[in-house]
């Protein structure tokens, strides 16, 4: 410790070689990776190991001269989060004379081509599906020779069966699904950072992922990467005890995944809502977001709840996220219900009647998670205990573990509110469907709305086209109708609750 003090404090010439010593060269870059070491050893006393690997193993000695060190840091966000966390220590060996007197600290921006330099990348695989794509190849030269390339695959993370193609698309994603498909013929420009948000199981993972294969097939040379945010900060803990008390190598794991994730294309960050109260991934997702941001390259993020709602994540990192195109995905409509379990029968080369599916749409309502984990038991409980043989009876006892209680009677359709209210009032089916507007036709009409809007989760589009194509204002003026008579005519609502209870039984 010493000698690498008095080696400061000399100001050792740049570039001085000992003509009697051939082998003996001092220069700057030298002397500034001796002083880099003293630093981080000083620093050690008064900084948390962990601290140290986390913040100061990327920045790289580039000089020493006339008592002022330069270093190199990722960006200047990244030189401003050192000076702010750290600045009484580093204060403190300055002060202790380690560069001479005044000494000083230079930071200067890494450039990009040293960034992507570094070829020996090795990103931590934690998914290990077999499934997951693994199209993507990451090509660096060899600084010693260059007609020699040396190239390392990489998992992408990313799962095939997500695309555009098989995702369902309704009212309630609809914006969402158009600004992905945008992107994904222009990434890097326009909705950059891209922001989705909405609750589980609703399909944002499939949609943030379609983006990325849909890339993939028409920029075959992007470098896109998806990954969890549990994930992303699992490899950065990791990283911080890769290659540890190596300083001198710049080799450390942190370095090489600041490097790998600021050479992509497109990063795709699901569950941002993981990041609260994570201080150190957070300052390291920022850095990333900096440079990939500003260099025109698309940030795609997911998240449970709206940006307002996210807590304990910086305001710094929030303004980001909030910089670019938000999104929400809502909980599926009983139209969109029925679309996704008629796509995923197809996937799944399996036939359900219409009466099992619209079953299922009506009873699971919170997300398509759910819908698929029942149409899965179904399958399951068909196979191994009725021969194939799939009915009401076997969905409904699915229903019944997967969900719990069936809120609503299995054979509520607008068809059988159509046949009881007709058999109810003792006309025909086809003059509450016609234009008919006599006294009887026209309220039975409106009671048979009413209960298609209240026994159903149809809207009121699709139910007016299921009365021989009225609108959705007649349906809402029928079905306020019905109910104020509810609350005002007993006998009316009498009539209402026989029909209902009809329709239970049925």
């Amino acid at each position: 410790m010493g000698t690498q003090n008095n080696l400061a404090n000399k100001n050792l010439p740049v570039n001085d070689i000992d003509p009697k010593n051939d082998n003996i060269q001092i220069n700057s870059e030298n002397e500034a990776n001796l002083i880099w070491e003293k630093f981080l050893d000083l620093l050690s006393h008064s900084t948390k190991e962990s601290e140290i690997q986390a913040w100061f193993s990327v920045i790289i000695p580039k000089s020493f001269s006339d008592n002022i060190l330069t270093l190199y840091v990722p960006s200047s966000d990244y030189y401003a989060i050192i000076e702010r966390r750290f600045n009484k220590q580093i204060t403190k060996i300055l002060e202790s004379g380690l560069l001479g007197t005044n000494g000083k600290l230079v930071y200067e921006v890494l450039p990009r081509e040293e960034i992507l330099a570094d070829n020996h990348i090795e990103l931590p695989n934690y998914q290990t599906k077999t499934e997951i794509s693994t199209s993507n190849i990451f090509i660096s030269s060899n600084s010693e020779t260059d007609s020699l390339q040396k190239i390392q695959s990489y998992c992408n993370g990313l799962y095939p069966r997500y695309t555009f193609e098989n995702f369902v698309r309704g009212d309630s994603n609809e914006l969402a699904a158009a600004v992905a498909y945008a992107i994904a013929q222009n990434p890097g420009n326009l909705y950059n950072p891209f922001f989705v948000y909405g609750g589980v199981g609703i399909g944002k993972t499939h949609l943030i992922q379609a983006i990325g294969n849909e890339v993939l097939k028409r920029f075959p040379n992007k470098r896109v990467y998806y990954t969890t945010t549990p994930d992303f900060t699992t490899q950065f803990t990791s990283s911080i005890a890769k290659d540890r008390g190596d300083f001198s190598s710049g080799s450390f794991g942190t370095k090489k995944l600041d490097a790998f994730y600021k050479s992509l294309d497109i990063l795709i960050l699901d569950d941002i809502q993981n990041l609260a109260c994570k201080q150190g991934t957070q300052d390291f997702i920022y850095q990333i977001f900096n440079t990939l941001y500003n260099n025109n390259k698309h940030i795609i993020l997911s998240c449970d709840k709206p940006i307002n709602q996210i807590k304990d994540i910086e305001e710094r990192l929030v303004s980001r996220f909030r910089c670019g195109m938000i999104a929400d995905i809502q909980p599926p409509s009983w139209e969109m219900r029925v679309a996704i379990i008629k796509r995923k029968l197809s996937e799944l080369s399996v036939t359900f009647s219409e009466e099992v599916i619209h079953f299922i749409a009506t009873n699971v309502t919170d997300s398509i998670r759910t819908i698929e984990s029942c149409i899965s038991g179904i399958i399951t409980e068909s196979r191994f205990l009725y021969n194939n043989q799939i009915n009401l009876d076997i969905a409904e006892r699915t229903l019944n573990r997967v969900i719990g209680h069936i809120k609503r009677t299995k054979n509520v359709s607008i068809e059988n509110i159509i046949y009881t209210v007709a058999q109810y009032y003792k006309i025909s089916e086809n003059s509450i469907l016609s234009k008919k507007r006599t006294k009887e036709v026209a309220f039975a009409r409106q009671v048979a709305m009413y209960l298609a809007k209240h026994l159903t989760n149809l809207t009121l589009e699709t139910i007016g086209l299921n009365f021989g194509g009225k609108d959705h204002a007649t349906v809402l003026y029928a079905y306020n109708s019905i109910k104020e008579l509810i609350k005002r005519d007993s006998s009316i609502n009498n009539q209402v609750l026989e029909i209902k209870e009809i329709l239970e039984n049925l």
